[in-house]
């Protein structure tokens, strides 16, 4: 058994060593590409339009609010597709859907507020853009900070004896690198730390993560993206020996249509809870058996 658990951990650590790889070849690629592409004039300008918005299906990407804009986001998961035509592939079956407004204070710092129907969590959250890349990669990267706090608004009968407030608080952060190889193509990298005052029986409290995000431009308004994200099981922040309810990896792929004020997401996915803690801890639905759902985004800016 231990032999087995082993084997499966260093899988997960080999795919992680892959993707992590991938990205800083890509990175350094994408430099050499750039390095005669750049005119003294603009050199030092930073880059636009590394991702259309600050949200990439499941992920937050470096992208922020421009100083006094406004966002709303509408975010719906179907159910497994599962069932096929029964429910419509998971159409007609129980959903989720977060409703959130966004607001940049400055340039590169947005807050922001969201409801989500399971667990009815509130959502408080923020984003800083410490370093934005620029167009002779002077500065490689954008990069930015991310985090939130969601408190779950159920009936204080849910979370059992001794209640306290302070059960119904979780938190998620998470550092964004991202680079912009070029007019159609941007990759990010984002590794995360999630935390539950209170979680289920034989849950981890605490749990790190990280993920690969990519977008391709198709037409001037039309875009392909993908998101992967694969939480760590670390044996030294490990509460409990078994791993039977270790969290599974999400893989998102889909297409984004945006314009000046709109911004539509439609995808496949395997997360369903929507708040990025709550996915990353609670995660079961398995990319090799196919366990996927339709989920869709609208931001609308004014």
């Amino acid at each position: 058994m231990r032999t087995k658990y082993i084997h499966k951990k260093a899988k997960k650590l080999s795919i992680f060593g892959s993707i992590t790889g991938l990205f800083v070849i890509l990175l350094i690629l994408g430099n050499v590409l750039n390095v005669n592409a750049q005119t003294d004039e603009f050199a030092n300008e930073p880059v636009s339009g590394t991702f259309e918005t600050g949200l990439l299906a499941e992920t937050q990407t470096v992208a922020t609010p421009f100083a006094g804009e406004f966002e709303m986001h509408i975010q719906h998961r179907f159910g497994l597709i599962e069932n096929g035509l029964e429910d419509v592939f998971g159409i007609y079956a129980t959903s989720n859907i977060r409703m959130g407004l966004n607001y940049g204070i400055t340039e590169k710092i947005m807050i922001g507020y969201g409801y989500t129907k399971e667990f009815k969590l509130q959502e408080f959250h923020g984003k800083y853009r410490f370093l934005t890349q620029t167009e002779s990669n002077s500065i490689p990267v954008s990069v930015a900070l991310y985090g939130n706090l969601a408190i779950n608004s159920q009936d204080k009968s849910v979370f059992g004896n001794d209640y306290k407030f302070s059960d119904r608080l979780s938190y998620f952060s998470q550092l964004l690198v991202a680079h912009k190889f070029n007019d159609n193509f941007s990759l990010q990298f984002g590794p995360s730390f999630t935390h539950f005052n209170k979680t289920d029986s034989l849950v981890e409290h605490d749990k790190v993560a990280l993920s690969l995000a990519g977008r391709a431009r198709v037409s001037p308004s039309m875009s392909i993206f993908f998101e992967y994200d694969h939480p760590l099981n670390i044996d030294d922040m490990r509460e409990y020996t078994s791993d039977q309810n270790d969290p599974e990896a999400n893989l998102s792929f889909g297409i984004e249509i945006g314009t000046s004020t709109h911004v539509f997401q439609v995808f496949m996915s395997n997360y369903e809870g929507i708040t990025p803690q709550r996915n990353t801890l609670y995660n079961k639905n398995k990319i090799d058996d196919g366990d996927f759902l339709f989920g869709f985004n609208i931001l609308v800016r004014f």
